[in-house]
């Protein structure tokens, strides 16, 4: 199972490098462009402190080693309908406490999201084999999940914000 969870986040590391391509000729100036809501730069700054914070759930869930319960097929459902929200172009609202997302240069945007990354990677790394199957992860529309569907739930997410990307992209004139 863990190498299903290594996978997916090649292949969000991939999707992150698409989004790089993606802005990788828009002058700084309008990467930081908040005229129509949040910049591009702000975009990224959400998608990093999203995968932070559930990293830091994550290992202090992790504490409960044993107690914590198992995932069900509740649990999957509730997670694969969330992920057809995400990877349509519906727009909504972020949580409050995420909703507003700092500004950087990018070069420090792209180091911060690769320190994050790689932590990730690490958890996943060291995550016990036996909890595999465990609700380590709470997503805000998602609910409790395992480390599978929270790996994939990041893929979804940042999906959802390609689209926003692209839509700030287009009313900036880019």
């Amino acid at each position: 199972m863990k190498e299903v969870i290594k996978n997916k986040l090649q292949r969000l590391n991939s999707d992150t490098d698409k989004i790089y391509q993606l802005i990788d000729d828009i002058p700084q100036d309008k990467l930081l462009d908040g005229s129509y809501g949040w910049s591009i730069i702000q975009v990224l700054s959400h998608l990093n402190d999203a995968e932070s914070a559930s990293l830091k759930y994550m290992q202090k869930k992790m504490q409960a080693g044993d107690k914590m319960k198992s995932s069900g097929a509740g649990n999957s459902l509730r997670m694969w309908l969330t992920n057809q929200a995400l990877k349509s172009s519906l727009k909504w609202k972020a949580p409050s406490y995420i909703s507003n997302p700092p500004s950087y240069p990018l070069e420090e945007m792209k180091s911060k999201w690769m320190e994050t990354r790689k932590a990730i990677e690490e958890f996943v790394n060291e995550y016990p084999d036996e909890w595999i199957n465990k609700l380590v992860y709470k997503h805000p529309m998602g609910g409790r999940q395992n480390l599978d569907r929270a790996v994939e739930s990041f893929i979804y997410h940042q999906i959802h914000h390609m689209h926003q990307i692209n839509r700030i992209k287009k009313q900036l004139g880019l």
